[in-house]
């Protein structure tokens, strides 16, 4: 038998699978993890085919065999493997890097390369005059004289290691030897006390030890008979027995040396449900338009016809009721569904209700706040077709699901679905290959769809469900635009409050005095909440305490040394942070300029709105969530439901607010500045600001009291906060659609990113002005009706120390842009092709 094998090795050239030969003593299935030679070293790979014959092109004696199965990594089917060939085509990524997304870290493993200095190498390298042989020689020496390449490398950052560990090995100055690490997460194993005696037995030895001195023995002997462990351990289920705590390893002893019970090692689950709650498990009665609703998605789940279907619902308005009664309506019929979720804290909260509706059992939960262990066991009870409901984040769409019937998407609209690395992936479109493949429904959620996929819906490719009315039909909250220029003109003794906020948006134009980040009107809102006691939704898309930090005495601003943009200022730690690379500085008490101690905080943040609140309402109770105060693991979950329990007043937050979340007591939403979201040079930017602030709003009035939303802005006319406040979705995308066709943007036209970067501003103009020409090139060659834009420099034009430029593709078939591109790739040199990244249908040009 022969194997066909994907090697996780980073060098050109790989972009597909090698065939090894199976030895005769060796099983191997798809997906399982192997090592195998190649080119003169050991490598991990994983299996994607399997034949009785070699390719024809190929000599079966050349072939060499697979050295190892690892195990544990076991990963994926021939499914899942169709679905990440088909990433690599649909993304021009290479297909290990595809494979990885199938075949979790969790369950991966690496060839592990040791140097090991020689007993006489002081004496070999006597003679050497290199000094970056001796430099690696005594760095190897420093470390004990046993490390990895990487260990030796940050010890010496400034020499390539590599060829000069090659010379070393050529002397004998060291030797390399290399070995598999084991999977980084396995099955955890605990070590229990079990009975080894009939229970009748253990019964009257309980009860003779009652009657001695041996208390605690009786204790956990009765202990041991409760949890039902049979006599004999061959056919003990996986968890029967008890663990021994601290304190009781005597009795224990005791109890195994008279032979009523036994020490062994029992497999246990890791819990990541721990941080989460019961709620209740009896459904609701559906309304008549969820009935609706579920019924014309229900026939296409009894056919399993691979449909796609949009379900257009305003905010309130139930989806997630439907969704639950079609993953019951899955179940029923012997298959198991998938929940896309785009944000954690929605994972934290649904998690609850899909337990609570199906079970812990069957439920699964995957997204990256689990640790390795967490993630492992879930993987493990998804693949083994244990958990039948699955909710997780954008990855989740690779889990290795079993008998799948149904893919949920819900916030279908949200651009965290759409990876910002390679591969760059979209969920929404990975789902709906995964379902074409499979049979299973597709089912698209949202208030506000993004305009490709209502623009599908409408033309026919999709189905459109629609939920036009709230549940009980609560009305929406009606949407208050409060015009800051307006508000910014009103004296100071004219408003009702002032606290002071030193720095604020109103500082920036009128220094002097200071004013509240809050309008007058919202104050007015936000008191009156907390009379009725009834609770506040404050929402800034920005974090930190102010944008930037002035000296008003010379007009310094602290920047990025790494990226074009100013350093975020967090009050509470006294720190500077670029939100692109981490960078963190401590925040100046002078000028590091001229001196001056005039240096201020300008601009907001999610921290100064918190501040501003506590100045103003000194009584009320306050909860943040941006990352800052959400890195702790659980920490979502914890605060979330500490504002359900109505033990805090006002929740402030980015935009981990504005999506999905359903507290029933929360009447009052306040828009701090709705600029941050519109101000931003992408095409995307208005259709992002109206779904946001629609979607913030939305959390307004959901109980059985009314709600209401106020919106500050400095552009009240702008049609996206205008559509917004009348919560009319049908108009904006109107609007939208007709300026996109227009412009030839998508849902017209399919477009491509091209970044090229590099640490050499020089080189990196030179790279894209050779990268647009060969694309050029191909687009002639080939007579493809393809435009090309640029090259220029990116809006933000260095991240992370890359200066970077773009070039943009556009062309109304993706078929025809793929095939410029792939002819581009095929035309460039290695060296060309450094620094540079593609992104196919990009959801922002930045």
């Amino acid at each position: 038998m022969y194997a066909a094998v994907v090697v996780q090795l980073e060098a050109p050239g790989l972009n597909q699978p090698f065939t090894y030969r199976i030895p005769d003593a060796m099983t191997l299935h798809i997906g399982d993890a192997v090592v195998v030679p190649f080119s003169g070293q050991l490598a991990v790979g994983y299996v994607v085919g399997l034949s009785a014959e070699p390719p024809e092109e190929i000599a079966a004696a050349k072939i060499r065999a697979v050295t190892a199965r690892i195990e544990n990594g076991s990963a994926f089917d021939r499914e899942l493997f169709e679905l990440a060939e088909w990433v690599a085509r649909e993304t021009l990524c290479d297909l290990q890097e595809a494979v990885r997304l199938i075949a979790p870290e969790v369950l991966g493993s690496a060839i592990k390369t040791t140097l090991t200095l020689a007993d006489d190498w002081g004496d070999l390298l006597a003679l050497t005059r290199s000094q970056p042989q001796h430099a690696v020689a005594d760095a190897l020496a420093s470390l004990g004289g046993s490390a990895t390449p990487a260990q030796v490398s940050r010890l010496l950052p400034s020499l390539k290691v590599g060829p000069i560990v090659s010379e070393l090995r050529k002397k004998g100055v060291l030797t390399e030897t290399r070995s598999v690490s084991l999977p980084k997460a396995r099955e955890k194993k605990v070590r229990v006390l079990r009975l080894a005696v009939d229970i009748d037995v253990a019964e009257e030895e309980a009860t003779r030890l009652e009657k001695t001195r041996a208390k605690k023995q009786a204790e956990m002997l009765r202990a041991l008979i409760e949890s039902s462990a049979p006599a004999s351990l061959l056919g003990a289920p996986p968890n029967a027995g008890i663990a021994v705590g601290p304190g009781a390893h005597a009795s224990a002893r005791a109890l195994a040396e008279k032979g009523l019970a036994a020490y062994a090692e029992a497999t246990v689950q890791r819990n990541p449900f721990r941080f989460f709650g019961m709620v209740s498990d009896t459904a609701p009665p559906l309304t008549d338009a969820q009935a609706t609703a579920t019924k014309e998605i229900g026939a296409h789940i009894a056919l399993q016809d691979g449909s796609v279907t949009l379900l257009h619902g305003v905010t309130g308005s139930g989806k997630t009721e439907v969704y639950l009664d079609l993953v019951a309506r899955t179940l029923a019929q012997g298959q198991n569904a998938l929940i896309l979720l785009p944000e954690i804290g929605l994972t934290t909260q649904l998690l609850d209700l899909f337990k609570a509706r199906f079970g812990e059992d069957d439920v699964a939960v995957l997204h990256s706040a689990l640790s390795l262990g967490e993630r492992y066991d879930e993987w493990q009870r998804i693949k083994s077709g244990a958990a039948r409901v699955v909710l997780g984040a954008r990855s989740a769409v690779f889990a290795p699901v079993t008998r799948l019937g149904l893919i949920v998407m819900d916030e279908e609209h949200d651009g965290s679905y759409k990876q910002d690395s390679s591969p760059r992936y979209h969920a929404r479109d990975a789902a709906l290959r995964r379902a074409e493949r499979s049979g299973a429904i597709v089912v698209l959620g949202s208030a506000t769809p993004s305009l490709e996929s209502f623009y599908r819906a409408k033309t026919g490719r999709y189905g459109l469900v629609t939920l036009s009315e709230r549940i009980s039909s609560r009305p929406l909250p009606p949407v208050h635009i409060v015009d800051l220029r307006e508000e910014f003109r009103k004296k100071p003794e004219q408003r009702k409050f002032s606290p002071k906020t030193e720095g604020s948006a109103a500082e920036e134009e009128a220094p002097s005095p200071a004013r509240s980040i809050f309008s007058e009107a919202l104050m007015d809102a936000i008191g009156d909440r907390l009379e009725r006691q009834e609770q506040t939704i404050l929402f800034l898309n920005r974090r930190g305490f102010a944008t930037f930090l002035l000296c008003r005495d010379c007009g310094h601003t602290p920047v990025c040394p790494n990226c074009d943009v100013s350093l975020t200022y967090h009050h509470g730690a006294r720190l500077l942070q670029c939100h692109h690379c981490d960078f963190r500085a401590p925040a100046p008490a002078d000028c590091p300029i001229c001196g001056g101690l005039r240096i201020r905080p300008f601009g907001l943040g999610t921290e100064k709105v918190e501040e501003a609140v506590h100045q103003a309402f000194p009584e009320a109770r306050t909860l943040r969530m941006d990352r800052d105060t959400m890195a702790r693991k659980g920490a979502h979950a914890e605060t979330l439901r500490t504002f359900r329990r109505g033990e805090a007043d006002i929740l402030i937050g980015t935009q981990i607010v504005a999506k999905g979340l359903d507290f029933p007591n929360v009447t009052l939403v306040g828009v701090v500045s709705a600029d941050t979201a519109l101000n931003v040079p992408d095409f995307r930017s208005g259709e992002r600001a109206f779904q946001l602030l629609t979607q913030v709003a939305g959390r307004a009035g959901r109980g059985t009291r009314p709600g209401e939303v106020f919106v500050q802005t400095f552009s009240p006319e702008h049609t996206s906060v205008l559509r917004a406040a009348e919560h009319d979705y049908l108009n904006f995308y109107a609007e939208e659609i007709e300026t996109r066709q227009e412009l030839s943007y998508p849902p017209f036209s399919h477009m491509a990113n091209l970044v090229i970067s590099d640490e050499d501003e020089t080189l990196a103009a030179a790279r894209s002005q050779t990268i647009v020409e060969t694309l050029r090139q191909s687009i002639e060659t080939q007579n493809l009706p393809v435009t090309l834009l640029g090259p220029v420099t990116c809006p933000l034009a260095r991240l992370r120390n890359r200066y970077r430029w773009h070039i943009v593709a556009r062309t109304p078939s993706k078929a025809t842009l793929l095939k410029a591109l792939r002819g581009m790739l095929s035309a460039l040199s290695a060296s060309d092709r450094q620094g540079l990244s593609l992104d196919i249908d990009p959801l922002t040009m930045l």
